[in-house]
């Protein structure tokens, strides 16, 4: 979260310095002002990368997991029945014996369940809800690449 924070910063700084270009003052001045301005309010501010209608009622919902661009995190929306799933995930229990992606209570499966019930092997490419774990895999298969790629690199 730091460096979310500290890159905030540093473009609000760079883009209220643009406006000095036409005005007539002190721009170290100015920088100092400003610079002292965005960390009061950055540091002020609570800052949430969680979505603020995205509520979800446990008690009531179906506890099956969704699959959501990849997260996993989400738990269905619909209404349960008498069990622990709504009427579509009951459905795909009776008659495939998995939920694909699981029940939110338990981790995340690593392949598809129903694929993998029929023998079939497909990885499930989880993204990490946490935004510095996502840069940090970025940045990790970004090194790789350099170290298979580059023919003349030296790494110290």
């Amino acid at each position: 979260m730091e460096i979310i924070t500290l890159k905030m910063k540093r473009d609000l700084l760079k883009m209220s310095l643009e406006y000095t270009d036409n005005l007539d003052i002190d721009e170290e001045e100015f920088s100092l002002w400003i610079t002292e301005r965005i960390n009061h309010h950055v540091d002020k501010e609570k800052i949430s990368f969680s979505k603020e209608g995205d509520s979800v009622d446990e008690k009531n919902n179906c506890f099956a997991r969704l699959w959501n661009n990849g997260q996993g995190e989400k738990q269905c929306t619909h209404k349960r029945t008498d069990t622990d799933y709504c009427d579509k995930h009951n459905r795909m229990l009776r008659e495939e014996g998995v939920l694909r992606f699981g029940d939110v209570r338990n981790t995340r499966p690593t392949h598809d369940l129903i694929k993998q019930k029929n023998n079939i092997v497909e990885r499930l490419h989880w993204i990490d809800p946490d935004p510095l774990n996502q840069i940090q895999q970025v940045l990790d298969k970004q090194r790789k690449k350099i170290i298979c790629c580059g023919t003349n690199l030296i790494v110290s």
